[in-house]
Formats: structure tokens, sequence, C-alpha cells
């Protein structure tokens, strides 16, 4: 789905919850997904081993129904940051930042901790700085330091080497043998990404406590995005991530009320889609204290639409008729229990 701007710059996000190997792996989530009675893999059922399953999360990042990979990459529940995806991804232009979860719910399995991350294109992006809110915490529900689990990134926008002053700039660069491009700083927009993994809780006390994280967030994102700035009221931001609350829950609506607005809603209205983001997740869990199935949409790509910048496109999500399972995700061709969101943001010079 798109819609035209024009002369804007613009930048991809990726938006994914990748499903922590050790929760795919849990019994909750494969007795639920194979059945009570076996829950083994067979030939019939999507294979949640690693192995089978990194390549497809890989595979769903990467690939998308637009023309371009993704320039930045947000993740939550990324529990193979090192050993996987940071590797893999450099082979694709991309570098990453990771905060790991020191209160993991992977522990409990004797798995290694999940955390979130973020991935930026090196030739489109240039990294000027990184905050962790609330690390280290020195017990998980701290409420001074409870931002969820949350990575923000400052970044500048690269030239673009096919305009007019990017060319004279390489140009120049090649005459002072430099084998770097040297960026002026003029004209160059900046941006703040943030990925987020708020309270799972679907309680009131889960309600009040993402509201309170994403307070905390906003308090940490004010000031990181104010400082060593000239002009912040140019400061673009984008909140990616899993906020475990549906649209109209009271942190979403605070992230609205400071002016983000969700990519995939205001897509859907200029176009005319009403059914558009149908959900984000759609998964079954049995057992004790478990939901059993949940389909909605938790998951966003916010943007400061109050500071001029444009939605351009999302990529199309499927229904439920496209999905191949009774139980939901994740299933075959989605290797997580989310759904990856893709979107192309204008930002104004």
């Amino acid at each position: 789905m798109t819609t035209s701007t024009s002369g804007a710059r613009t930048i991809q996000v990726c938006q994914y919850n990748a499903l922590a190997d050790a929760l795919a792996l849990n019994d909750a989530f494969a007795s639920a997904y194979y059945g009570e009675d076996d829950a083994e893999a067979n030939e019939e059922m999507y294979d949640l081993n690693w192995t089978k399953r990194s390549k497809d999360l890989l595979r769903a990042i990467t690939s998308n129904d637009s023309t371009t990979a993704p320039d930045v990459i947000c993740m939550q529940e990324c529990d193979h940051y090192y050993d996987f995806f940071e590797p893999e991804l450099k082979k694709l232009g991309y570098a990453g930042l990771y905060k790991e979860d020191q209160w993991s719910p992977c522990r409990k399995f004797g798995a290694p901790c999940d955390g979130v991350c973020i991935f930026y294109k090196t030739d489109k992006l240039e990294l000027l700085s990184s905050h962790a809110p609330g690390t280290p915490r020195a017990r998980k529900d701290d409420p001074a330091l409870n931002a969820g689990k949350t990575l923000m990134a400052r970044f500048r926008l690269k030239k673009d080497p096919r305009s007019e002053s990017g060319i004279r700039n390489a140009i120049g660069t090649l005459i002072r043998g430099n084998a770097k491009p040297v960026f002026s700083g003029e004209d160059l927009q900046e941006i703040v990404v943030v990925t987020t993994h708020l309270e799972s809780a679907k309680t009131v006390d889960g309600i009040i406590t993402r509201l309170e994280q994403t307070k905390e967030l906003c308090r940490h994102l004010n000031a990181f995005a104010t400082s060593l700035c000239a002009d912040v009221d140019k400061v673009q931001i984008i909140i990616a991530g899993d906020l475990n609350a549906t649209p109209n829950e009271a942190c979403v609506v605070h992230l609205r009320g400071r002016g983000m607005r969700n990519a995939y809603e205001d897509m859907s209205a200029a176009l005319g889609d009403k059914n558009s983001n149908r959900f984000s997740t759609w998964k079954t869990r049995t057992g004790l204290f478990k939901t059993g199935e949940v389909k909605h949409t938790i998951d966003y790509i916010l943007y400061s639409a109050h500071r001029g910048s444009k939605v351009v496109s999302v990529a199309k999500l499927p229904d439920e008729s496209e999905i191949p399972s009774d139980v939901g995700l994740p299933t075959f061709g989605f290797p997580s229990d989310h759904l990856p969101l893709q979107a192309r943001i204008a930002i104004p010079p």
C-alpha cells in the first residue's frame, strides 16, 4: 500500500517480535501448537527448531512486498543476537545495537536471555549515539527505572550519493584522497529510533504497568532527543515495538497524545482500507494461566507526524485465510507468533 510524497528522503523500517528460541520450544507453546498428547514435531507441522526457524526469520526480515530491504530493523525477543542475527545481517550491510533483558523469561528454561535490538544500514545511516534506559535494574519491577525493554539510537541520514550534492561530496573526497566519505552535516536529517517491548500481562495491573513504562520511556526519549541538538524540533522520532497493548489502551493513547502516529492506521485511512492491520499476532497457548487463542494488534511502527514525517507505504499484512494454520502462528511461512511490520517513512528536510 502506497501514497506519494515529493522530494523528501525516506527510511524503511521493519518491526518484528522474533519469538525467542526458548519461548518457542517451551511446553505451553509447543503443546498448543503440536497438541497436548504430542509435543514433538511431525512432518505435517512447522518445525520450531532454531536451525530451520532462524533461516525463515532472516527471510521474513529482509524480504517484503516493497522494492528495497529495510534501512532499520527493530526486533524484540532476540536471543540469538551474537551467534546469528548480527553476523548474518552484517553480510547484508547492517550494523547493530543490542540490549539484553537481564530479567528475561528465557532464564526459567535454562536458556540465554533475550533482548531488543536495532539494526541499521551503514550506507544510509550514521550512528551518532545510543541509550538503554534502566540498565541495569536491581529488580524487575523497579518503578524508577522501568521503561520496558527499551533501546534508543540517534542517527543522521547520510547524503544520497545519487544526488547532486552527494556526487560533489564524493568527488571532493576522492580528490583529497580520503577513502571514506566526508559529510558536512549540512541539511542532513537526524532521526531517533526507539525499539521497546512492554509488560505482557493482560490484567489491570498490566495495563497500569505498560502506561507507567511508556511514561518513563517518553521521559528518557525527551532527554535523549534534545541532547546535543541545535534544533530539536527537526529531530524525527520513530518508535517500533511490541507494546503488548491494543490501539485504544492507555499506553498507546499516551503516545498518540505526544504526536506519534501509527503508520498502518494512517495508510489505511489514506487508502480507505478499513481492514488494514487486522492483527499483528495470532497465537494459541494452553495450560494454567494461559489465555488460549488471542488475535489482535499489539505491534506498531509509530512516527512523529507532528514534526512533518509522513508514511509513504506499508507492507501488506496477511488475513486469516492466508495463514495455513488452525491455531495461529508460528506456521509455514510465518516463523514467529508475531507478523513483521514494514513501513516507509518520508523524512522532511
